[in-house]
């Protein structure tokens, strides 16, 4: 299956939900759980990726 930007998952779930669709099938549709149908119905954009700390290296261990 090939990946879309979660943008634009977010945009086809709302425009799933305004179509009818209940979330149990939105989650089944989108491959998703029920807290991202949740997140893309409450917020038009996706949370920002959290920053990792950066990894020692081999060299500097």
């Amino acid at each position: 299956m090939h990946q879309i930007s979660k943008a634009k998952l977010y945009a086809a779930i709302r425009r799933d939900h305004r179509g009818g669709m209940s979330m149990r099938d939105l989650e089944h549709k989108h491959g998703v759980t029920w807290r991202t149908v949740r997140k893309a119905l409450d917020s038009s954009w996706p949370e920002p990726r959290k920053k990792l700390p950066p990894q020692a290296t081999g060299l500097n261990r």
